[in-house]
């Protein structure tokens, strides 16, 4: 099975992305009012629904948190969607005025290393040891962040790599782009990816 997990602030056109009735959807909190807006089913909802403006609007099986909490609501949507499937794509959670909230997303994709990420300009997810084909797919560009020191080999790219040791927090991998198909090769370490466009 596959798990889509909706979060806030939600892309204006998921059906772009997904299609969503080939996925068993969670809408995380507010999440639910812009799946009804594209008139998108969800088969769960999860959240405390304090920034929810229509508490009416909820519908179906619901899990509702207690808003004081240690995770955030997308952390226990995660939790219950990979409880589910290993297939697992975060949809939205990656814009909006809090950058604290995308932060701390991003920090789950080092917890469910198969997780992606997606909104309408970007796809993000880890890569660990060993080689991984990049397709282009629509983006404009493909940049490599190591999420710990890591020795990498980049081929097919504008700017290739060859056994470069990229530690963490270099900024080097920004804004690469794909000649085709991009190989990566990760010889040491672990890399957060993004695929970005426009």
């Amino acid at each position: 099975m596959k798990v889509a997990v909706i979060s806030p602030t939600v892309p204006i056109d998921i059906r772009a992305l997904i299609k969503p009735e080939d996925y068993y959807v969670i809408a995380v909190d507010a999440a639910i009012e812009a799946l009804n807006e594209q008139a998108i089913p969800y088969q769960l909802a999860v959240g405390d629904f304090d920034s929810l403006s229509t508490p009416a609007l909820l519908k179906g099986e619901v899990i509702r948190l207690n808003p004081i909490k240690d995770d955030s609501d997308t952390s226990k949507a995660l939790e219950i969607a990979f409880g589910m499937s290993d297939d697992v794509i975060l949809i939205g959670g990656t814009s909006g005025a809090r950058k604290d909230h995308f932060v701390a997303n991003l920090l789950l994709l080092t917890h469910y290393p198969t997780l992606v990420m997606m909104d309408a300009y970007n796809q993000i997810r880890i890569k660990t040891v060993g080689t991984h084909h990049i397709e282009k797919k629509g983006y404009d560009y493909l940049s490599v962040f190591p999420v710990e020191n890591s020795v990498i080999t980049l081929t097919n790219v504008k700017y290739p790599l060859h056994q470069y040791t990229l530690n963490r927090f270099n900024p080097l991998g920004l804004s690469n782009e794909i000649d085709g198909v991009a190989t990566l090769i990760v010889h040491e370490g672990k890399l957060m990816v993004f695929q970005s466009k426009e």
